[in-house]
């Protein structure tokens, strides 16, 4: 028999963790964050929090309940959420989020066209919690945007597979002489070019590009760049793409080239979420490269290895 919601273990571990990020989210303007990250095996979920409306992603296992017990339970994880934050089921966005089979990592799964702004850290963005598997902010790179943003005054930076470009509003913000926006999606660079328009910078300085990121890096002039942040998905078999891209036999050519671009100062900033990468750091065309990880994961994140990231110099 599943506990009562004001019983429930899901509920008690979301007030645990809410009363430990308060001071976080207090001292750093934090309004969009995880509150639960699979933090227990019996519920496979992460909750995010986007300022009044909640995001529910449920992850794929081997669940051993039959059809009418996963009903009651997935009833009992909404009930709770919304006892939690005292909301109702308008804001709400219930997925379930199958393991990547080859597809496009932004996949479309709905048309609501629900978009709403919000804040992180004194600047806006806008999200959909519910026409993407993704929201349009990637929350667990909270700390390395404001690493790029501390870093970018009269620098040139460049956003390689930067989907809804935050990244790049980040290094405006923080006084870049120019930012570069690569991403294959006209819709993501729209996103983008809204999100420079959100926080009153001028697109004259700030160039969008449509292009495969990993064919750009290849055939663009080289032109260089103070700051790359390189940021690709795990695999790629978008259609528009000339090829396929699958993150772990590809990265050492696609870092290689991206160097390329770097001035002999500058930095790249190279991070994925694989779960079982392996850094082939022996074959990268560095004088320097550091990985960074235990820094740039928030900690609203209890999954560490939500992400990886490194920074990297010729």
């Amino acid at each position: 028999m599943l506990p009562t919601f004001e019983s429930s273990p899901l509920l008690n571990r979301m007030r645990k963790n809410g009363k430990a990020l308060k001071p976080y989210l207090t001292q750093h303007s934090v309004t969009c964050y995880r509150i639960f990250d699979w933090d227990m095996p019996e519920y496979p979920l992460c909750i995010d929090m986007y300022e009044g409306f909640v995001q529910i992603a449920e992850y794929k296992t081997r669940h051993p309940l039959d059809e009418i017990a996963y009903r009651r339970w997935l009833d009992e994880c909404v009930a709770v959420v919304k006892l939690y934050f005292s909301i109702d089921d308008d804001h709400i966005s219930l997925k379930l989020r199958e393991r990547q089979k080859g597809l496009q990592q932004y996949e479309k799964v709905d048309n609501k066209q629900h978009f709403f702004e919000v804040q992180e850290q004194g600047i806006q963005f806008r999200v959909n919690l519910h026409d993407y598997l993704d929201t349009g902010l990637f929350l667990d790179h909270r700390t390395t945007r404001q690493m790029v943003r501390d870093s970018s005054k009269n620098k040139h930076v460049l956003n390689l597979f930067a989907y809804t470009g935050a990244f790049s509003v980040y290094a405006a913000l923080g006084g870049a002489f120019s930012t570069t926006t690569v991403d294959l999606s006209n819709t993501y660079l729209n996103w983008a070019k809204e999100n420079f328009k959100l926080n009153g910078l001028t697109l004259a300085r700030h160039t969008f590009i449509k292009s495969d990121a990993k064919e750009w890096v290849k055939q663009f002039p080289k032109k260089k760049f103070d700051i790359i942040v390189l940021d690709p998905p795990t695999v790629s078999r978008s259609k528009m793409a000339k090829t396929k891209f699958d993150i772990q036999p590809d990265h050492p050519q696609l870092i290689n080239d991206t160097l390329k671009h770097l001035a002999d100062d500058g930095i790249l900033y190279f991070s994925n979420n694989f779960r079982e990468f392996d850094f082939q750091q022996d074959i990268i065309e560095a004088t320097s490269i550091k990985e960074l990880t235990p820094k740039t994961i928030p900690p609203d994140f209890r999954n560490k290895r939500i992400h990886r990231c490194w920074a990297i110099q010729k």
